[in-house]
């Protein structure tokens, strides 16, 4: 055996090949890792000492949260001792986890930590009963790209800035103006995606966000498209994802969505719904992909039968139609027949089960689904 095989069986593991390996890709493979193991690497060498101090991205998940438990620590202090002990920027950091808590102090205190550390990429998801209201410092952060927070609140001075925020994601949150002020304005320049689901109050804010390309508003009740001063934003949105209670006030887009590709409609979709989703569907010339979640109410079938006009002129650029949670009711599969009896560019009709049926059943659907009337010659059925 020559000794540069010897070398690579060698039994030191701060020997081994893997530490030959770029910086930044040991800092990728301790991103995988839990947190828990991705520590323990720092004893191993004074190279690897190097890495884990330096790692730029940190995620503090369910099964890190676990792991203190049953150590019986206190994981707002072993999160404080990983950040002191820190060199160098952190990039990303995550805070995850559905059943433990963490006091607002001490989130503070991290988010502060972080926000003069170049952060880029912030998670905030946890199992608090109050919602944390966010530092000051996140708001003047100007390295901040990447923003996901899950039962938080806005506290916004008026005027507020996220100079490169790209990515905007809010759940079970609310936007708290202040107080006398009607509005406030919320200035997102570098913004392109931005998704609201269960927020609340989104409305006392005016959004300006020019770059915006991606937009998804899901049960967010009191959104009727105001705070984005709705002609300039939504002129540019090229992946629009609505619900059933967004597209109560989407009526109110009456101007042409010149840019608008793929058009999302979630949750339970009902007569009521399908006529706001039509309204939007004329006035998207360049929409190719529709994709809708839940078909519901029989009453739908009578509308789909008197609207045939509307449903061409919605349907005359569609490439791509998707139907889930597909159950082989009859409104469902009158809704597929119109689909493909008036979208003359289709090219594919993806149909997935809501879950798997029996053979018989699926022969049948797929030979009742074969014999409608394509206005596509090209229109491929994939029944999943």
């Amino acid at each position: 055996m020559s000794g540069c095989a010897r070398r690579k069986v060698s039994t030191d593991p701060t020997k081994s090949f893997i530490c030959d390996l770029p910086t930044e890709i040991l800092h990728g493979i301790l991103e995988i890792m839990p947190i828990k193991y991705a520590a323990r690497t720092g004893t191993l060498s004074k190279q690897w000492r190097q890495v884990w101090s330096t790692q730029p991205h940190l995620v503090f998940d369910p099964l890190f949260f676990q792991y203190v438990y049953n150590k019986g620590a206190s994981a707002a202090s072993v999160i404080h001792k990983i950040l002191t002990q820190h060199i160098g920027n952190i990039l990303g950091f995550h805070l995850i986890s559905k059943t433990d808590t963490l006091s607002q102090s001490d989130v503070d205190q991290f988010i502060n930590f972080v926000s003069d550390h170049g952060i880029q990429k912030l998670t905030l998801d946890m199992a608090n009963d109050e919602k944390y209201a966010l530092p000051d410092s996140i708001f003047t952060c100007a390295t901040l790209t990447h923003l996901k927070l899950w039962r938080c609140i806005f506290k916004l001075p008026d005027g507020t800035q996220f100079p490169n925020l790209v990515s905007l994601q809010l759940e079970h949150s609310a936007i708290d103006s202040p107080v006398g002020s009607k509005n406030t304005t919320l200035i997102l320049p570098m913004l392109e995606t931005l998704e609201l689901k269960f927020c609340v109050d989104v409305d006392s804010v005016d959004m300006v966000s020019p770059k915006l390309v991606n937009l998804s508003i899901l049960s967010s009740y009191t959104v009727t498209f105001e705070c984005f001063n709705v002609n300039p934003i939504f002129e540019r949105i090229k992946h629009l994802c609505l619900d059933g209670s967004s597209l109560k006030v989407a009526k109110l887009l009456t101007h042409f969505l010149f840019y608008l590709q793929y058009f999302n409609l979630q949750h339970k979709i009902s007569v009521k719904r399908i006529t706001c989703a039509l309204c939007i569907l004329r006035n998207s010339p360049n929409l190719i992909e529709l994709d809708i979640d839940k078909v519901v109410k029989e009453e739908l079938f009578d509308y789909l039968s008197k609207a045939k006009n509307e449903v061409r002129e919605a349907l005359r650029m569609i490439r791509t139609v998707r139907l889930r949670k597909f159950k082989g009711k009859t409104t469902e599969m009158y809704l597929i027949e119109a689909m493909l009896a008036h979208s003359p560019k289709l090219e594919r009709m993806i149909v997935e089960q809501c879950k798997k049926t029996n053979a018989t059943n699926d022969n049948q659907h797929l030979k009742e689904l074969g014999s409608y009337h394509r206005a596509s010659p090209n229109a491929e059925i994939k029944y999943t």
